[in-house]
Formats: C-alpha cells, structure tokens, sequence
C-alpha cells in the first residue's frame, strides 16, 4: 500500500488490484494536480503504460497543449526507462451542437434530482466536445484503467472569505463524498479518482515533500481566464477559480507568481 500523507490528509494511492490492467489513461491539463498525478503514476506504477491525453479547448484554454508537452519532456527526463504516451486533441466547447447536447443531459439530470452532479452547461460543454475523441485514443491502447486528479473545493467558508463562492462547483465541495474507484457494469474496466476526497492543500504538501516547487510546479499552468482578465495568456488573471484555488493552497498563482506581482493587480 502506498500511503500518501500531507498537511492532515492521506490519499491511499491505487489502493488495490489493479494486476489485470497493462495500462493507465491519465487526463493530463498541465495543471498541479493531473502534473502531480503523473509524477506520482511513474513513481508508484511503474509496471504500466502510461497514457496521457490533452484537450485544448481553443475557445477556453488554447495553450494548454503547449504547457502539457514541456511537461511531458520534463517527465521523460525525470523517468527514462518508462513509456509514456502522450496524446493531444483539439476541440472547441463553444460550439453550438456541443452546448446543446451538454444542455439537454444537464436538464435531464436536473429532472431526476442530480442536476448538482454537474457543472454550468457550458462547463459540461467541454466533456461533451472531447468524449469521442478521448474513446478513440481509449480504442487505440485498449484502455482500461483511467485516472484524472480532481480534488475537493477549499473549504466553503474558506469561499466565502475569499469571495469565490460564484466560480466554485457545489458538487466538488467537502459535504459531497466520491468513491474513488468507479468500475463499469462487468468490472473490465475502473476509472480512479484518487484525489477526490481531498483539497488542493494535500496537493501543496505533496509537492513540498516531494522537492518539485522549483521545477515541475513553475511549468504548471491552470488558469482559464479569458483574453481580458489574462492579457492574452499573458499572466493568470486571479478571477477564476483555479486562480483562487491555487492561491488558497500555494500563496501564488501559475508560475509561482504572487498576487500582488500581477501585472494587472
């Protein structure tokens, strides 16, 4: 067992036996944590193939590709002797046939009381866009593990002191608990979230303990704000909730940058 603990939390990583699967499918945005969980995927999971995959949403976040293959070098240097994969796909979640399938299965989830499982239409948007892309890459490696590393809101009063209650998704704060394995019907196939019980403070410890602030966390980005409030993806725009987030758990924004260092602050 590997057991994993940081700042009051403890993540028990993959947790169990997972022996039948020869690979794991990481949704990989660049970010701390999805950066995090690949780093501690090579570590601890050494006996798979890695595969990684990257949406860029070219109306929300159009360098994401960007950032996520300078890390992907970097992580090929850190573990030479494994194989990681990394696939990259692009997408608009803007696009009208996108929007209106992601409204009606929000409405259909509202109608049955599990409307709070979901994020804005607009936000579910981006997983309808990237669904069948991903299920080729999945066809492509005969995928039957997967992983992503979503974590848990900051604290709501933590929200509300910071005021960033109005970005935040209720479904991710603490009163909601997630299994964190979720196998199919026949148990083929699990996808793993190991992280979902957590908050982003766990994720700084993490790095603390594992000495990778002064390289892999500057090349983390996980801002989305818009071209205004980010000069043009220029510096991260403190508006977002990934802004707010990063800067509850780290004291800093993208690229270890201060709040009162922004250029627009």
């Amino acid at each position: 067992m590997v057991k994993l603990v940081a700042n009051g939390q403890t993540v028990d990583f993959f947790d169990f036996d997972h022996s039948m699967h020869d690979n794991l499918f990481i949704s990989f945005s660049a970010g701390t944590d999805s950066s995090l969980l690949l780093y501690l995927a090579c570590t601890h999971l050494s006996d798979k193939r890695i595969v990684c995959h990257t949406g860029t949403d070219t109306s929300k976040d159009p360098f994401v590709g960007e950032y996520a293959t300078d890390i992907m070098i970097w992580m090929r240097k850190q573990f030479p002797h494994l194989e990681i994969a990394h696939e990259h796909y692009v997408f608009n979640s803007r696009d009208l046939k996108h929007i209106e399938v992601a409204r009606k299965e929000v409405e259909a989830a509202e109608a049955i009381g599990e409307g709070w499982k979901y994020p804005t239409v607009y936000g579910h948007a981006k997983a309808v866009a990237a669904r069948d892309l991903k299920t080729k890459i999945r066809r492509k490696y005969n995928i039957t593990m997967s992983t992503h590393g979503i974590t848990r809101n900051p604290p709501v009063e933590v929200q509300k002191e910071m005021g960033f209650t109005h970005v935040a998704e209720p479904r991710r704060n603490a009163e909601h608990h997630y299994d964190i394995l979720n196998p199919n019907e026949t148990g083929t196939m699990v996808h793993v979230k190991p992280f979902v019980n957590i908050d982003k403070r766990w994720i700084a410890g993490m790095y603390e303990q594992l000495g990778l602030m002064d390289e892999l966390f500057p090349m983390t980005a996980s801002c989305i704000g818009d071209n205004e409030d980010s000069k043009y993806y220029t510096e991260p725009c403190g508006k977002c909730f990934w802004c707010y987030e990063k800067k509850w758990a780290f004291g800093c924004y993208d690229g270890g940058i201060k709040p009162d260092a922004r250029r627009s602050a």
